[in-house]
C-alpha cells in the first residue's frame, strides 16, 4: 500500500510569458504548483514554446525537484484554426521515478501521454494524461476509443486524468439542463462560441464509453465543477465554476483518501488534487 498525491490542471498556456491584466502570469502558476506539492502532476496547455528548452519557467520546476516530460499536442492546424497558439504542450511533472514514458496519439487528433511510475515503496502504477478535443463529442468519442486500447494493453493500477471536455450524463445540473431543447436553442444566440461547445460537452457519451469499457470511476464522487467561462478572449465573464470537465479517473485497486479543487490561481480551470492509496 502506498499514498501518492496527484494533480491535474489546465493552465491555459500561462507558463508562457503572455501579457495579461486579469489572469495569471508564469510566476503565479509556478507558485500554485509549488503550493499544491503533488508527487505527480499533469499540466494541460502548459506552454506554447516550440521546445522545452525555450521555456524560461522550466528551471523553477526543476528546482522544486520535478522531472519534466513534455509532449507537444501536434494538433492539425488545418482544422484547428481557433487556437490561441500555433503549438501547445502537455507536461508531466514527477518527483517519483518514471520507468517508462510514452507519447500516444488519440483519434489522430492530438497527442496524450502515458507513464509507468514507481512509488517510494516500489509499487508500480500507471498515469495517463489527456486533453480531449473541446469542440465535438463525436471527436472525443474517437479519442476515447483509442484510449481504451491503451488502457487495456497493461493490467496495473491506473489513473487517467486531465481535461476531458465532457461531463457525466447523469448529472442533473448542469449536464441534463444543458441538453434541454430550450438551452440548445439559446446557445445559438448567446455567446455561441462558448455555449454550443458546452451543450456538446453535456452529451457525456465519451465518458459513458470510458466507464462502461474500463470500470474506471471518477475520484470526485460529487462531480463538482472545475472550470469557468472566464477564458481567453472572454475574460470579462464571471469567474464562477460552472461545469465539471476536468476529471481524475481511477481503477478499482485505488482508493481516494481525499479530493480537493483548488482556488482560482490565474487560469480558467481549477487544479484538481487527490491523495490516492494504491493497493
Amino acid at each position: 500500500m502506498v499514498l501518492v498525491r496527484i494533480a491535474s490542471w489546465n493552465v491555459e498556456g500561462r507558463l508562457s510569458q503572455k501579457n495579461t491584466l486579469t489572469r495569471g502570469m508564469p510566476d503565479d502558476i509556478i507558485d500554485a504548483i509549488k503550493n499544491i506539492n503533488a508527487d505527480i502532476m499533469v499540466l494541460l496547455e502548459a506552454h506554447s514554446e516550440n521546445s522545452l528548452s525555450e521555456l524560461k519557467s522550466s528551471q523553477k520546476l526543476y528546482d522544486m525537484g520535478y522531472k519534466i516530460y513534455n509532449a507537444p499536442y501536434q494538433d492539425d492546424l488545418n482544422t484547428r484554426t481557433d487556437t490561441y497558439a500555433s503549438q501547445l504542450s502537455l507536461m508531466l511533472l514527477s518527483k517519483l521515478q518514471i520507468e517508462k514514458f510514452e507519447v500516444i496519439r488519440l483519434g489522430n487528433i492530438r497527442n496524450a501521454i502515458t507513464a509507468i511510475v514507481k512509488s517510494k515503496s516500489n509499487q508500480n502504477f500507471r498515469i495517463i494524461g489527456i486533453h480531449l478535443d473541446d469542440r465535438l463529442e463525436s471527436t472525443r468519442i474517437k479519442q476515447v476509443i483509442d484510449l481504451l486500447k491503451v488502457i487495456k494493453r497493461t493490467v496495473m493500477p491506473t489513473v487517467v486524468m486531465g481535461d476531458f471536455n465532457t461531463m457525466h450524463r447523469e448529472d442533473l445540473w448542469p449536464s441534463k439542463f444543458l441538453r434541454t431543447g430550450l438551452i440548445r436553442l439559446l446557445a445559438h444566440i448567446f455567446l455561441p462560441n462558448i455555449s454550443l461547445r458546452a451543450t456538446e460537452m453535456a452529451r457525456g457519451e465519451a465518458l459513458d464509453i470510458l466507464k462502461k469499457n474500463t470500470g474506471l470511476i471518477d475520484a470526485d464522487k460529487r462531480h463538482r465543477p472545475t472550470t469557468t467561462p472566464k477564458i481567453r478572449g472572454f475574460e470579462w465573464l464571471p469567474n464562477i465554476r460552472l461545469i465539471q470537465i476536468d476529471h481524475i479517473f481511477i481503477s478499482k485497486d485505488i482508493k481516494v483518501k481525499n479530493f480537493h479543487i483548488d482556488t482560482d490561481k490565474g487560469a480558467d480551470h481549477r487544479a484538481i488534487v487527490s491523495t490516492l492509496q494504491i493497493n
